[in-house]
């Protein structure tokens, strides 16, 4: 199986939610938490290829960075994604797509650079950013929101 995975999905499988309230957001938390983890343990066990831009690489950076408070936690958890990845694309390659797929999309940056990923390679996207996922589906993308993951599976 190959996939692109957005940055959304990759952080909640290798970090832990840190939240103590025992409320209904702690358990949506957990759910996703267990559905990225095991989407991660596929990819480092090689049955699950993972497609992830340049950026993404970055992004892991520095949202593992800001979860933690640690500079060295983020450098290391980027170091990590980058040598699970079976492929990490540069923006340059696909640059012309994704200006195609931003004018139609109207998406963030970042989401169309996942979204062209997707696209361009034919493979599912597997995010938990409601955003993304809508304009993947608008423009043809096939997509999957981790949240409704949690009770099918992949």
């Amino acid at each position: 199986m190959k996939y692109v995975l957005d940055t959304s999905v990759i952080i909640k499988g290798l970090i832990k939610p840190r939240r103590k309230k025992a409320d209904n957001i702690r358990i949506e938390q957990f759910k996703a938490y267990k559905t990225a983890s095991a989407i991660i343990d596929d990819v480092y066990s090689g049955a699950i290829d993972m497609y992830i831009p340049t950026v993404a690489v970055i992004e892991i950076s520095a949202v593992a960075s800001r979860l933690t408070g640690s500079k060295a936690v983020g450098i290391s958890t980027a170091n990590f994604v980058e040598s699970l990845a079976a492929e990490v694309i540069g923006e340059k390659t696909i640059l012309a797509e994704c200006i195609a797929v931003a004018a139609e999309t109207k998406a963030s940056g970042f989401d169309v650079v996942f979204i062209t990923c997707a696209k361009i390679f034919g493979l599912l996207l597997i995010t938990d950013d409601r955003g993304m996922y809508d304009a993947a589906i608008k423009i043809g993308v096939k997509a999957e929101l981790l949240r409704d993951m949690s009770d099918k599976g992949i």
